[in-house]
């Protein structure tokens, strides 16, 4: 039974649409609950070229030509081509990306480095069934804590360069940046592509806890070319899915789209997952993603998963500021940037309910001022004094620079 509270928020946002039923928001919205339910709707649209420009911000460009094409929808020649380009480019990058996952995985492999890549589109063929159903920035890899320096070693070989200074840290940096930090970035200049290496899922280590081999050995595996590569199981796919939303305010439709689309592919036992995500502390986040996928899309929360969005004032606080982050986002609002550090801050709070994971965003230095200033690490211990006065300065400069 649907809470009263949950029945306000739907109300606000159906009155939303009623206000603005030809804005391009509301219009990505209806689009998006057309592809995942595959349901008939009307669709008045003013204005298509502000909404391909939302799809591409929030990465939904394929899934909403699929509608439109499925269901014959009037759009200008224009648009129609604009969009059409926009998927052909992101579908080439995919398909490039696929190849450079397979082929990186293949050569780590080969150095007994396991690696688990994530998101991107081995995400989507797990959810979708295609490789290029959704367009990423850059390929993740997941990989064990012990084994960075091997695999910064073959990605830098490969002509990737490190996008921060790691390798001019001191011992003592290079070991306090693993704790704080959870990746690398790297980019390659001929391939134009980004690749980033993960040594846990998140930065706070606390968020989403399941070790290394736990998600090699519950996972799947998927076929590119003539490698196989190991993948997140459905389950935990789901989990991490949601922690990331969560993490993230839900600001970008896709990650709304692809966990609706999962939820609706898989034959979940929700009571199993729901007690997994209680004993790893993430049901708040996972909570919070099945209401906003009800509310947006249509999909049914299960029952197990209502019970505890009754009796959790917190998760409906926090339902109710991610639909409003969403809107926020796609309206290209702007905040203060302390504001809204300490916004953000207060928010991720409220996603998890033990104090380690609380802790864990109280931070005694900033992995930002090791490359504004070299200490050695016997005065490793200032860059506790020092960090406020760099946190003002660059929020200072941020201001400036606007």
């Amino acid at each position: 039974m649907i809470s009263s509270k949950l029945k306000a928020l739907k109300t606000v946002l159906n009155n939303s649409k009623n206000q603005s039923k030809s804005s391009a928001i509301e219009t990505l919205f209806q689009l998006c609950a057309a592809k995942i339910t595959k349901k008939e709707s009307s669709f008045q649209v003013k204005n298509w070229e502000n909404v391909i420009d939302l799809a591409v911000q929030h990465r939904i460009t394929k899934g909403i030509n699929q509608v439109i094409k499925s269901q014959k929808i009037g759009i200008p020649s224009t648009s129609n081509d604009q969009l059409a380009a926009i998927n052909k480019r992101g579908t080439l990058r995919m398909l490039a990306f696929s190849a450079e996952i397979s082929s990186i995985c293949h050569q780590l492999n080969k150095q007994s480095i396991s690696v688990i890549p994530l998101k991107g589109p081995i995400a989507a063929k797990q959810i979708y069934g295609d490789f290029t159903a959704k367009f990423s920035r850059d390929i993740d890899f997941l990989i064990q804590a012990e084994q960075i320096d091997g695999a910064i070693q073959y990605i830098e070989q490969q002509g990737y360069v490190c996008t921060y200074s790691y390798q001019s840290l001191s011992a003592k940096q290079k070991i306090a940046f693993q704790k704080v930090n959870n990746q690398l970035a790297f980019f390659h200049s001929t391939k134009k592509i980004k690749v980033e290496i993960h040594w846990r899922l998140f930065a706070n280590p606390y968020l989403l806890p399941i070790p290394f081999d736990e998600l090699i050995a519950d996972g799947s595996q998927i076929t590119v070319g003539k490698t196989s590569i190991p993948c997140l199981s459905a389950k935990h796919l789901l989990l991490y899915l949601c922690a990331h939303g969560a993490k993230h305010h839900w600001s970008l439709l896709y990650w709304l789209v692809e966990v609706a689309a999962l939820v609706k592919k898989e034959n979940f036992e929700w009571p199993s997952i729901l007690k997994e995500a209680i004993q790893l502390g993430i049901e708040r986040p996972l909570i919070q993603g099945m209401l906003l996928i009800e509310m947006f899309f249509g999909i049914p929360a299960p029952t197990c998963i209502m019970e505890h969005y009754e009796k959790d004032k917190i998760i409906q606080d926090i339902v109710q500021t991610s639909n409003q982050q969403v809107k926020e986002n796609t309206q290209h609002l702007s905040t203060n940037p302390i504001s809204n550090y300490w916004r953000n801050l207060s928010y991720k709070m409220k996603l998890k309910k033990e104090l380690n994971y609380k802790l864990a965003y109280w931070k005694g230095f900033s992995v930002n001022d090791f490359q504004l200033i070299k200490l050695p690490d016997a005065l490793f211990f200032c860059y506790f004094w020092f960090r406020p006065i760099f946190w003002i300065w660059r929020s200072i400069a941020r201001q400036i620079k606007k």
